[in-house]
């Protein structure tokens, strides 16, 4: 299984780096081949996507080859923050029929209404939203790089075997979708 973890806040002093790591390292650790995404890497000034540009193209490589997605993010203003909206506008085909899991993390609040608008946005993605983990008060679950709270350990665990089910289940239509994608890329 092929997991590509979205940090999706380009911020100085994110806490969202450190939750983004270690679900690198928790999917490596249950024998999903894990790659790191982060926005920071892919600054675009706008959502053409019939311009691609050289990152475009590089972030699209990157979703073709996943079986899932988890995108990690605060809550900014009631929302998610705009460099992620504009790095998951960039392509829109590309997402069909993968299981997206959903981690928010906040200092205080949990990020509810960030959850809330991704959903709705992967789903016009035509992404499936199968499960999200909420880290309420980051500062206080970590220890460096280690997660101390046994709860979030479980739910973490919990997302992937959950990701790791829809993604099984919906890999003839992301087969199908990229099949489509490559006869149009090369009838260009």
């Amino acid at each position: 299984m092929k997991v590509k973890i979205i940090l999706g806040t380009a911020r100085e002093g994110r806490k969202s780096e450190k939750v983004a790591e270690y679900l690198v390292k928790k999917a490596g650790a249950l024998g999903w081949e894990a790659e790191l995404i982060d926005v920071r890497d892919y600054l675009l000034a706008y959502t053409h996507r019939w311009k691609v540009t050289p990152e475009m193209e590089r972030y699209r490589d990157k979703i073709l080859e996943a079986d899932a997605l988890v995108i990690v993010a605060p809550e900014y203003n009631g929302s998610y923050p705009g460099e992620l909206k504009i790095l998951l506008d960039t392509i829109y085909d590309e997402y069909e029929g993968l299981p997206l899991g959903i981690v928010t993390v906040s200092s205080v609040t949990g990020g509810v209404r960030l959850l809330m608008e991704l959903r709705t946005a992967a789903v016009n993605y035509r992404m499936l939203p199968v499960g999200q983990v909420l880290f309420y008060n980051v500062d206080d679950l970590f220890d460096g790089e280690e997660l101390k709270d046994e709860k979030y350990k479980e739910r973490v665990e919990r997302l992937f075997r959950t990701l790791e089910k829809y993604a099984k289940a919906l890999r003839p239509i992301r087969e199908e979708v990229r099949e489509k994608l490559r006869e149009k890329t090369e009838g260009v």
